[in-house]
């Protein structure tokens, strides 16, 4: 009976002693240092290729704001003149009941001016030998007739130097005419009459001269036309 209890006794002492050091264990082995979590490291951007740097700067170097970097060659040489001069007119006189034709003509001198436009593409370097002219202005002509007057020519140009060139055009011509009331004209009126304009001149940079001939209407009885002769300064 001594034996039995020293066998119980025994027994709950191991049991006892094996509670107490698990868990001293568990601590122990859950007191080792955790290696901390680190924020992945960011991913750096890969070094611009020194093709992508060049057509960077290449388009950089292509953008203008408001004016290009080499100048337009299409747009020819712009000069601006203003000119002025005499004419030479004539009109079939008409009955001032029934407009019928009297075989006879007025014819007077008279003068005008205006400004002309040019666009020159004969000194650029392709030497195209065109020159385009518009032309506004005002004339008085056949002692009677107020003329207001705008026109288009497109000329064939030679050059002698680099200011001297020569040009023959053709154009055409919007006028109202105003005819007031004279001793010669027995009558008022307001006309719309375009007209064919035959030209040609002389170009000494900065003078131009300039020698037309202008037909309004042409037909036997009712021909209306006249010469005009224009001497310009350029600016």
């Amino acid at each position: 009976m001594t034996s039995l209890k020293l066998t119980l006794i025994t027994l709950m002492l191991f049991s006892t002693s094996h509670l107490i050091s698990y868990p001293l264990m568990a601590e122990e082995e859950s007191s080792e240092p955790v290696e901390e979590l680190l924020p992945a490291n960011k991913a750096e951007p890969a070094a611009p290729s020194p093709n992508t740097q060049s057509k960077k700067i290449e388009k950089k170097e292509k953008r203008y704001f408001g004016t290009e970097k080499e100048p337009r060659i299409d747009a020819g040489i712009f000069h601006v003149a203003f000119a002025a001069g005499g004419n030479f007119f004539i009109e079939p006189k008409l009955n001032a009941t029934t407009k019928e034709p009297l075989e006879e003509y007025f014819n007077d001198f008279g003068f005008g001016g205006g400004v002309i436009f040019d666009y020159d593409y004969s000194k650029m370097t392709e030497n195209i030998p065109l020159m385009l002219r518009g032309f506004v202005g005002y004339r008085y002509i056949l002692k009677s007739v107020h003329v207001f007057d705008v026109q288009g020519i497109a000329r064939r140009m030679w050059q002698f130097s680099d200011t001297s060139s020569f040009g023959v055009g053709l154009g055409f011509s919007s006028a109202v005419w105003y005819r007031t009331l004279t001793d010669d004209s027995l009558y008022e009126e307001t006309l719309f009459l375009p007209s064919l304009v035959v030209e040609t001149g002389f170009e000494f940079n900065p003078v131009m001269v300039e020698l037309k001939w202008l037909i309004n209407r042409f037909g036997q009885d009712s021909s209306i036309n006249g010469l005009e002769f224009l001497l310009g300064i350029r600016f």
